[in-house]
């Protein structure tokens, strides 16, 4: 899917590294046995196209950076017939066979939820919104593969990634005609996710970096 670039801002370079590692041995595995893995499990797997895929733990930053989110967002979304679901929802992405949990999802209007099996085990199918925090091992999969994929999703409104190395939030817009363009922010710039108008410092109140 080409990607219309609004600015010349270059993005930054990233490494292309997935945060999770196959837990099974299996060759294949279909959908269902996943989905009835995903039941019984204690931690969190994504499914990737055949594999069940370890989530990894997140570091102090990139927790205070979602619920920086989760909590502003909430608060604007409440006015726009929005909810925020932060990263225990499952969203199914049909068209690259791929089951995510990301770190923050956004629906405005009616949540589509398909009942995975009969555990009653959710999955969102329709998010407009889908933000992820990114570190430098997961940026180049964020910034790839899963962005690519995300926006063949045809609810989808925006695919944000959002940096925990430095105030950088990168914007993927698509409109109607599936036409997608990218915008990205540093410092102190306003963000406009969704109908809601966000600070830099909203986004990474709390949050330092090193030098």
């Amino acid at each position: 899917m080409a990607v219309k670039n609004k600015e010349e801002t270059k993005l930054p370079k990233v490494r292309t590294s997935k945060k999770a590692v196959s837990i099974t041995g299996a060759d294949f595995v279909t959908e269902e046995e996943y989905l009835k893995h995903e039941r019984l499990a204690t931690t969190k797997s994504e499914y990737h196209a055949g594999k069940i895929v370890a989530m990894a733990g997140a570091q102090l930053i990139h927790n205070r950076i979602v619920s920086n989110l989760i909590r502003v967002l909430g608060n604007c979304a409440i006015e726009h017939d929005c909810e925020v679901f932060p990263s225990d929802l499952l969203v199914h992405l049909p068209e690259c066979k791929k089951y995510f949990y990301p770190d923050i999802s956004v629906v405005c209007g009616e949540v589509e939820i398909a009942e995975a099996d009969k555990s009653g085990l959710d999955v969102l199918l329709n998010p407009q919104i889908v933000i992820e925090v990114s570190s430098k091992s997961t940026a180049g999969y964020d910034l790839g593969e899963k962005m690519e994929c995300y926006l063949k999703l045809k609810s989808l409104e925006q695919y944000i990634v959002i940096s925990s190395e430095q105030k950088l939030v990168i914007i993927y817009t698509k409109d109607k005609k599936n036409v997608v363009t990218l915008k990205t922010h540093k410092e102190d710039e306003k963000v406009t996710i969704g109908k809601c108008k966000i600070e830099m410092k909203e986004i990474y109140n709390k949050v330092g970096f090193e030098q």
